[in-house]
């Protein structure tokens, strides 16, 4: 008779699912929701753990599983533009895990077995941890070398604080773009939306919108009143194929690329996606062991 523990079959799937869940975010390189994230490895494990309630069974038929995943889905990324695409990378990370995990736990002699498709007994954290290493690792090497866009681009890592607050960005280093502030001639870091919700406070976080940032020019008047220290002005630009606007543009404390840190660099909130994989555009000098 196979003997299940509840307790454990929770653990385990959250544990995975929070896991999933934060990588899935880093590979996509959208701003990072850890709250959201515990929530959905909540209800994942809740969903494991029901599987093996008394009549339970049915929630162990792959529609039901399907619509779990969709759930957890929206859960951690509601919200969030091109969900779709967020959605079958979480599937397709979900299956690399559990492979992953099942092989790490045959070579060390202690496999986790499974039950209806769930994970039922107790942990062996070590071999749980070395294949959430190994599962990242990988497949953030594999994502980023596919991101590149091969041509002359890069990938960055950016820190950026505004108002004593800091968020992690994911940069496209774009030698094509020359977006400069007039008068200081510093570079413009472009951002995503949404991309720098972390530093901003809810009142202004209501004013940056998307919808709203279309219309940069009305949004001065209840930005400076809301958040003067932002110091926003307009900024004029022009794009291939998109023609020529205006962009909004703050100040920041500093901004930290590779490693290498400049204070007020000017950062231009776009109001569409930049891109998959990168949530901020940046036209310096700065790349890896170079200056900023």
């Amino acid at each position: 008779m196979t003997v299940v523990y509840i307790d454990s079959v929770f653990v385990l799937n959250a544990v995975m699912d929070y896991l999933l869940c934060l990588v899935t975010a880093r590979l996509a390189g959208i701003p990072l929701r850890r709250l959201r994230y515990v929530l959905a490895a909540l209800a994942g494990g809740g969903y494991a753990a029901a599987v093996f309630l008394p009549g339970g069974d049915f929630l162990a038929s792959s529609p039901i599983k399907l619509a779990a995943g969709v759930l957890i889905a929206l859960i951690a990324y509601g919200g969030e533009e091109r969900l779709a695409r967020l959605t079958l990378l979480l599937f397709g990370l979900s299956c690399a895990m559990a492979g992953c995990v099942l092989a790490l736990g045959l070579l060390a002699g202690s496999a986790l077995p499974a039950e209806r498709g769930i994970f039922y007994t107790d942990v062996d954290l070590k071999v749980l941890l070395i294949a959430a290493g190994a599962v990242e690792i990988v497949l953030t090497v594999v994502f980023r070398a596919a991101a590149r866009h091969g041509i002359r681009g890069e990938l960055l890592p950016v820190r950026l604080s505004v108002g004593g607050g800091t968020v992690t960005l994911t940069a496209l280093h774009d030698s094509g773009n020359s977006l400069r502030e007039p008068g200081s001639g510093l570079p413009v870091l472009v951002t995503a939306p949404g991309a720098l919700d972390g530093v901003f406070p809810k009142e202004v976080r209501q004013l940056l919108t998307p919808e709203s940032l279309r219309q940069p020019a009305e949004l001065m008047e209840p930005l400076v009143r809301a958040a003067p220290w932002l110091h926003p002005r307009l900024l004029p630009y022009h794009a291939v194929g998109t023609g020529a606007g205006l962009l909004l543009v703050i100040r920041t404390d500093w901004v930290e690329i590779c490693g290498r840190r400049c204070a007020a660099v000017p950062a231009a909130l776009s109001p569409t996606a930049l891109g998959n994989g990168y949530t901020a555009l940046w036209g310096g000098e700065g790349t890896r062991g170079g200056a900023v």
